[in-house]
């Protein structure tokens, strides 16, 4: 393939990323202490809410997102943390 494709991205999905991602940190201390996971994914939705404030994201786009990419990330979240070792916090 010689095209290069990109894929328009929105302030609005980049905040449920940031979201997506706290929650990940969060369930899933593996590499940090719980106390780190929940700093680090309190950090996470202080970009989130940052972003949202700072580029007017639009609510009923924040939501539709939200939406769309809760099915998507949690598929992906699955597959990701389907190692053993995940699964007590994943639950």
């Amino acid at each position: 393939m010689t095209g290069h494709r990109t894929i328009a991205q929105t302030p609005a999905q980049a905040v449920v990323f940031l979201e997506t991602l706290a929650a990940i940190v969060e369930k899933s201390p593996v590499a940090y202490s719980t106390d780190s996971a929940a700093d680090l994914a309190a950090h996470l939705r202080g970009m989130a809410e940052a972003v949202t404030t700072e580029a007017n994201v639009n609510p009923g786009e924040l939501t539709t997102t939200r939406q769309y990419a809760g099915l998507d990330w949690h598929n992906e979240a699955v597959a990701v943390l389907f190692a053993p070792e995940h699964r007590p916090t994943f639950l």
